[in-house]
């Protein structure tokens, strides 16, 4: 399924996009660089996710080589790879999962859990062999059973790069996708236990690594604004403004309730970046520059970082309108760094 990684991959297809991330990531939260509250060099990065994040090189169970995702090298890196270069970091350890290219069954990618999905979606005849990928708490196991099995093999007097690692976090676009077809009440509901279930998975983590953990957990963003929801407007006219609106309500309500509980969470240290506000910038400047306006921020004066805001760089025939969403990208732009979105 080519679905997540067009949708997904912006700002983390061009580099540009990703410096300028990066950047402001570390004067986000609280006025407090990430630099400054980690004082001294990252030595690893532990990655949790889905496509946004997955490097494509797994510690553990990597997929069978006909679900492997190719990495393209127009795609550029993702931004947990660029997170390690500005830090400094000297490996990665991937647990996060991409959608396979390719599959027969139908599949969705990691959830927080995907128990609470079995529990909060109805089973009907299109999703009842529905598979999906590792979820968080699956990583996190996965996780801990490297620690042990590296703990059994690896000496201690060599294992003290441990004491500087950052974990990353970043799920939940998967999730809101899967909910928004429910009726709100119990939308909200699968929210509240989806986040939930993401802080007992952290205070898991927080009970089996050094104190205090250190997290980057980037807020969700909204997916009305990517490629793959804006083609359906031309193609369900009738109705788009409310599913649209109803995904807006439920992002809105997961960054709250996220944010909420991480303002409340006491074992350990969360940067919370929110990459939604420089994808809209992006669309925003693009926007006013074409029809020669700014706005009082000053967006619009200055010539835009990319050319297209709305036109994926890769595209099939699933944005053109076709229902099933599993077909591989047929069409490849000429220059990725010219398109927000990959």
């Amino acid at each position: 399924m080519r679905f997540l990684p067009r949708l997904l991959h912006a700002g983390a297809a061009a580099g540009t996009l990703i410096v300028l991330y990066l950047g402001w990531l570390q004067h986000d939260h609280l006025g407090h660089s990430i630099h400054e509250a980690w004082d001294g060099q990252a030595h690893r990065i532990v990655i949790f996710g889905d496509d946004w994040s997955d490097t494509g090189k797994y510690r553990v169970s990597p997929p069978p080589k006909a679900q492997a995702v190719t990495r393209d090298p127009g795609r550029g890196d993702v931004w947990t790879e660029t997170l390690c270069k500005e830090l400094a970091c000297d490996f990665i350890d991937n647990f996060a999962r991409s959608m396979p290219p390719h599959t027969d069954a139908a599949t969705i990618g990691s959830l927080i859990d995907s128990d609470i999905r079995a529990q909060a979606v109805p089973v009907t005849d299109n999703n009842n062999d529905t598979q999906a990928m590792f979820d968080f708490k699956t990583q996190v196991q996965q996780f801990l059973e490297y620690e042990k099995m590296k703990r059994r093999v690896v000496p201690e007097r060599l294992r003290k790069v441990d004491e500087w690692t950052i974990f990353t976090v970043s799920f939940g676009l998967w999730d809101l996708l899967e909910y928004s077809t429910l009726e709100k009440e119990y939308a909200l509901k699968a929210i509240d236990n989806s986040i939930e279930g993401l802080f007992e998975n952290l205070d898991l983590l927080a009970k089996h690594v050094a104190a205090p953990i250190k997290i980057v957990a980037p807020k969700l963003v909204d997916a009305t604004f990517l490629p793959r929801v804006q083609s359906r407007r031309h193609h369900d006219k009738e109705h788009f403004a409310e599913s649209q609106h109803h995904l807006v309500f439920l992002w809105t309500y997961w960054n709250t309730v996220l944010t909420r509980t991480a303002s409340q969470w006491k074992h350990g240290e969360i940067f919370m970046p929110n990459p939604n506000n420089l994808i809209t910038d992006q669309v925003r400047t693009k926007q006013l520059y074409s029809k020669n306006l700014s706005d009082a921020t000053g967006l619009g004066k200055q010539v835009p970082l990319f050319d297209f805001v709305e036109e994926p760089c890769v595209k099939s025939p699933a944005d053109d309108g076709a229902e099933v969403l599993q077909a591989a990208g047929i069409e490849k732009c000429f220059d990725a760094s010219k398109h927000l979105f990959w």
